[in-house]
């Protein structure tokens, strides 16, 4: 019960633009799981890049790891979404968003409210993680 309190209140914080951006990462991710709109025929989707795990240090992993910060910063969430919600329940949403596929995500019968927070935690976690890196570089 407190979950689905907290978990109604996060989405509830975004601007629409934002919450429409958060459910496209899984509503068109999964056309089989073809490339977002903007990417080559062979291209990830936005969310599966976005998901990938950086590789070694170099140019071209930097160069990935920008462009998933761009992603992730083009869906427009507040620094401060989850101010207020403690730091290892933020890291629990973005670990079981983490681990489903898009379509699953899509398809899940999870209640809207908390695919958009899971999605966002994802987001926001991922954001915070590749800066962190990238700044001791």
């Amino acid at each position: 019960m407190a979950e689905e309190t907290l978990t109604a209140g996060i989405p509830a914080r975004l601007t629409v633009e934002s919450a429409e951006r958060i459910v496209a990462l899984v509503v068109g991710a999964d056309q089989e799981d073809d490339a977002a709109p903007g990417e080559g025929e062979d291209g990830p989707p936005v969310l599966g890049k976005i998901k990938e795990a950086p590789g070694n240090v170099s140019l071209e992993t930097m160069l990935t790891e920008i462009d998933k910060l761009l992603a992730v910063r083009a869906v427009g969430l507040q620094a401060d979404l989850f101010a207020d919600v403690a730091p290892k329940v933020v890291a629990g949403w973005r670990a079981r968003a983490a681990v489903e596929s898009p379509s699953h995500l899509r398809t899940h019968p999870l209640p809207l409210p908390l695919r958009v927070t899971l999605l966002a935690a994802l987001l926001h976690e991922r954001e915070r993680e590749i800066r962190t890196r990238w700044s001791s570089c």
